[in-house]
């Protein structure tokens, strides 16, 4: 193995040293959902999706070194690096934006100089921008015959900029988009043309492969000019196979109904039928959901009536390359294979989505549809960069598919499931009580209220346990591999911002140690989402309304500070500016341990971190010392904290925000027999005891 390279062993990641590596990262950049200058609340210029460029994104190249020497300051050594498949294929089938692929490349080797490895994200979000989200190319709605300009009148999506008042746009309302025709509609054929929509032929191959084809090739692209700049391994270490993929229709038992795995329903929420008849121009009572004290549940119906106005094209797109069979459906696909009648407006067959129509069993979404898809990326990435990693990731909070049974089980790969904090996320508020949202989903409880979880330490000890069992459940479904939380944060405009006006960010800071605390309980490796480089307390992340950005950009005065401070000691804080909640956020960790982690805690208000981890071999050309990330953050003087270790010596590197340590190597004669032997343990504390807390619930829930 070269210097460069990782290698993976059972569930920790290790370098040529032998080292465990520890990753904390970011995902560059929410922002990089949208083209510079026309974020999700812009009007101007968003339907003309064939003449638009990426370029610029995640940050013009000129600010590349501040925004990577402050996540480097914030002891950050992993990206999470965002590339839609719009931003590479956007002006049709085939044609690829080398001008942003070339403008990538020199922003990945801008990462690599700050020593960052990484791993390329496929973004996408309920499809497209066009569909409420972000991802694919326009064209893919063209090629299914989908109106992009007609989808707010046939409620076929809800996307921000054509929402009535886009300053006011529902929370997370953009989610179920998921389960809106557009998007349901992409998804299904895209994982599973083959098996319901066999009229959908282009240029004689079936939709499905169509899609997942451009998909491949476009990713496979990038792949090919990341290996030809030396980038791959060295910096980019693997590939994420999709960000958030949804079933789309199928699995769905009665299309009469919302279906099981539609969990997450708010506002104007139509059953799949309901979405097909509004989509041909039908008027329809639906029901509205919300957040209730007991779950999501019905508050009242919304009747939409789209006066006629269709969701499908009336006439074929121009000048694109593609040939579409002559049975090619015009109009509703789904009416067009039989799944209801336009005449009648009637259901025809409503569990056309329930089972495979080839075998005529129950289809299995993550089995028959996903699992494929992620093995024929793999492929693709593999045959120009042999040695990536795939990191697989299924949807939010569901099981993954069944790789270890396989023949030739599916090789280098990570686990990179999403979590969030639910509540806090939807409500924007960090409340007294939470919910074991992933216990639920498991049928852990007989009723949601026993679900409930009352008081800080409940929550805390909450939190840890979901994030515990979502990385204990890839065991027995893609192996005793590494994993990574490819997404997980904060809302910061918690309570109406009122943080932005007082300046007061005690709820921010005490829900990120929340969240923190559970990934560091758990041992495992994590990508924050987000970092933005211009995320504004106005519009946020210029993404739905979303603000989860770890950073906002300096307003004017905060501009006159930092020059101020240029000629300054501590110069190095002019990198804080900007940063929220940090003292949450900036914490210890080992970057890599000469051995295998055993525990790991960091208490950000007494200012106290502990870190076990054990080595009890006896191999003194291995002698190599455990590096732990101290920010002066925290520990700015070095004679106010003592470092405590059982045996060996340590070096602390203020400049560098490193401590090293040498663990004593033992003797070959000592008794391994001990239960202690070969544990080692690190304690970092202020002499003098710091008081501190978060508040008199603290201790007594």
């Amino acid at each position: 193995m070269d210097n460069e390279s990782l290698w993976l062993e059972g569930k920790w990641i290790k370098d040529s040293t032998d080292r465990t590596l520890m990753f904390r990262g970011v995902n560059l950049s929410g922002s990089s959902k949208n083209p510079p200058n026309i974020p999700s609340h812009v009007s101007e210029g968003f339907f003309d999706h064939r003449n638009v460029s990426f370029v610029g994104r995640p940050f013009p190249l000129e600010e590349a070194d501040q925004h990577l020497a402050r996540l480097k300051h914030w002891g950050f050594n992993f990206l999470r690096f965002i590339v839609t498949w719009e931003a590479l294929e956007h002006q049709g089938p085939g044609i690829y934006d080398f001008e942003f692929i070339d403008y990538i490349i020199k922003v990945l080797h801008k990462c690599k100089e700050y020593g960052f490895r990484c791993f390329m994200d496929p973004h996408q979000d309920v499809w497209s921008r066009f569909s409420g989200g972000s991802g694919a190319p326009g064209w893919t709605l063209d090629l299914a015959g989908l109106d992009m300009k007609k989808f707010a009148a046939t409620d076929s999506a809800i996307v921000h900029n054509t929402y009535h008042d886009p300053k006011n746009f529902p929370k997370m309302v953009w989610s179920t988009n998921y389960y809106k025709l557009a998007s349901a509609t992409m998804f299904t054929l895209f994982f599973a043309g083959k098996l319901y929509a066999q009229k959908c032929i282009v240029d004689g191959v079936n939709i499905q492969d169509y899609l997942q084809s451009h998909y491949f090739n476009a990713y496979k692209t990038l792949a090919s000019k990341i290996c030809e700049a030396g980038l791959h391994d060295s910096l980019v270490i693997g590939y994420d196979s999709m960000n958030e993929p949804s079933w789309g229709f199928v699995s769905a038992k009665d299309l009469n109904h919302i279906p099981d795995h539609q969990e997450y329903k708010r506002g104007a929420t139509p059953t799949p039928f309901q979405a097909m008849l509004l989509g041909e121009g039908n008027a329809c009572t639906i029901q509205v959901w919300d957040i209730t004290w007991y779950g999501f549940g019905v508050v009242g119906s919304e009747y939409v009536d789209p006066k006629g106005v269709t969701a499908w094209c009336e006439n074929e797109p121009n000048n694109y390359p593609w040939n579409k069979s002559p049975e090619f459906p015009k109009g509703c696909i789904w009416a067009a294979h039989g799944v209801w009648d336009k005449e009648t407006k009637t259901i025809l067959c409503p569990d056309y989505f329930a089972k495979n129509p080839i075998t005529g069993e129950p289809i299995n979404w993550i089995q028959d549809c996903f699992k494929p898809f992620v093995t024929q990326y793999a492929e693709a990435i593999r045959s120009v960069h042999q040695d990536a990693i795939i990191l697989v990731q299924p949807p939010i909070l569901e099981l993954p598919p069944n790789m270890i049974d396989d023949v030739n089980p599916l090789k280098r790969i990570m686990y990179s499931p999403h979590w969030y904090d639910g509540l806090t996320l939807t409500q924007k508020k960090f409340n007294w009580y939470n919910v074991d949202v992933l216990g639920i989903k498991r049928g852990r409880y007989p009723t949601h209220l026993n679900a409930i979880k009352i008081g800080n330490k409940a929550i805390r000890k909450n939190f840890a346990d979901q994030i515990g069992l979502l990385i204990s459940e890839r065991v027995n479904y893609v192996g005793d591999c590494p994993c990574v939380i490819g997404e997980i944060g904060i809302p910061y405009d918690l309570d109406n911002r009122k943080a932005y006006e007082n300046g007061d960010y005690t709820q921010q800071i005490k829900a990120m140690d929340a969240n923190l605390q559970a990934l560091e309980s758990n041992l495992v490796n994590y990508t924050l989402w987000t970092y933005v480089p211009d995320n504004s307390n106005e519009w946020g992340d210029q993404w739905n309304g979303e603000d989860l950005s770890i950073y906002s950009a300096p307003t004017e005065n905060t501009l006159e500070k930092i020059h101020s401070m240029m000629s300054t000691p501590d110069s190095h804080q002019i990198l804080d500016i900007g940063g929220r909640a940090l003292d949450s956020l900036l914490r210890p960790f080992p970057i890599k341990t000469n051995g295998e982690p055993l525990s790991l805690s960091f208490d950000p208000y007494k200012k106290v971190f502990k870190y076990r981890f054990k080595n009890d071999k006896f191999n003194p050309e291995k002698n190599t010392p455990t590096e732990i990330y101290l920010p002066r953050f925290h520990y700015p003087e070095r004679d106010d904290f003592a470092i405590t270790f059982l045996s060996g010596y340590a070096d602390f590197d203020r400049d560098n925000q490193l401590l090293l340590y040498w663990h004593d190597l033992g003797d070959p004669a000592d008794d391994r027999s001990d239960p202690n032997y070969g544990i080692h343990e690190i304690i970092v504390e202020f002499k003098k005891p710091l008081l501190g807390g978060e508040g008199i619930w603290d201790d007594c829930c």
